[in-house]
């Protein structure tokens, strides 16, 4: 019944299946509490709420704690692995996770319907709620308009709006204009997506979606208005590049006067994990770009409540990868 394209519900069970037979028998918790204890701390600027265990950060009441990854899972090896830790983050002070995109990268499964059907099982087993967004795998590198448009609707049926599938206090928004874009407001932080990918679509596409990107940043800033919240976090796949100027361009001109903290999550183009200013006339407006796909477990985001500028208010948790990710 299974062959080397896979079939999209023996695939689902027998992933599930091996997942429980293979699981930690010290459970979940446990193995979160060792990984957090062995991991790194990566801070922009330096702030004195910290545990004392491993420079730990302590999350407040005030304070938004996050996971974000991205181009996972990706193949067999990497389902369980990825499925125990975001079953452990139920151990943790986590309220959210955001799949910053290529959930179905795997060469084989990608563009295909059982390769995000396969996703999403995995994804689901996440103890908090997960929204995610697409990537240059998930559509845009699918080789025609055609299969492009067909793989976004077989993302879209399965992981548009897909933090429905928990019980959550998140009020999400999601555009009607472009598939992917979604925005909610927490304890003050204002969160949005935009669709950004680097793989090379119609001219006519690329520019069509990052006019409505804009729109629907724009939109979100002036819905909110701004004293409605303290920070800017947006979400998006591809680094900032000239590929993606009719965007970023604007939004600069629109965030630098803020006087507001701005950062934008995007998954790994090259190199490794990195912080960085995108724009130098823009000082406010942070960027992060995460590791290697597979290299570190899901990376943790605090937003901090008191940080007094944009160097003192985000908080970066990097975990030392276990084996079965140094051995891919």
């Amino acid at each position: 019944e299974l062959n080397h394209d896979g079939t999209t519900q023996s695939l689902v069970r027998r992933e599930k299946a091996m997942q429980r037979r293979r699981r930690f028998r010290w459970g979940a918790a446990s193995l979160m509490v060792f990984m957090v204890l062995v991991g790194v701390l990566a801070h922009i600027g330096n702030h004195p709420r910290k545990s004392v265990a491993a420079g730990v950060t302590t999350a407040g009441e005030g304070d938004v704690d996050f996971y974000v990854l991205a181009d996972e899972p990706f193949d067999f090896s990497d389902t369980e692995q990825l499925t125990r830790e975001l079953e452990a983050l139920e151990a943790t002070s986590a309220e959210f996770i955001i799949h910053l995109g290529n959930a179905n990268g795997d060469e084989q499964s990608q563009c295909k319907e059982y390769g995000f059907e396969r996703a999403a099982a995995v994804l689901k087993e996440s103890a908090v709620p997960v929204l995610v967004i697409p990537g240059d795998k998930d559509w845009a590198a699918c080789g025609s308009k055609k299969k492009a448009e067909r793989s976004l609707e077989y993302w879209d049926v399965n992981l548009g709006k897909f933090v429905e599938h928990w019980n959550h206090p998140l009020k999400v928004d999601y555009s009607e204009d472009v598939v992917g874009n979604f925005a909610f407001l927490h304890k003050d932080v204002l969160f949005v997506s935009v669709s950004i990918v680097d793989a090379p679509t119609e001219a006519s596409e690329v520019r069509n979606r990052l006019k409505k990107n804009v729109a629907w940043t724009k939109q979100k800033l002036a819905e909110y208005g701004s004293d409605g919240y303290r920070v800017l976090v947006i979400f998006g796949h591809a680094r900032p590049s000239e590929k993606q100027n009719e965007y970023f361009s604007p939004l600069v001109e629109e965030v630098k006067g803020l006087n507001k903290p701005v950062l934008y999550l995007h998954a790994n183009s090259s190199g490794s994990f990195q912080q960085y200013t995108p724009f130098d006339d823009a000082e406010n407006f942070k960027a992060v770009q995460l590791e290697k796909r597979g290299r570190e477990a899901p990376m943790r985001v605090v937003v901090l409540e008191n940080g007094e500028d944009g160097d003192d208010t985000f908080v970066f948790e990097r975990r030392d990868p276990t084996m079965e990710r140094i051995e891919k």
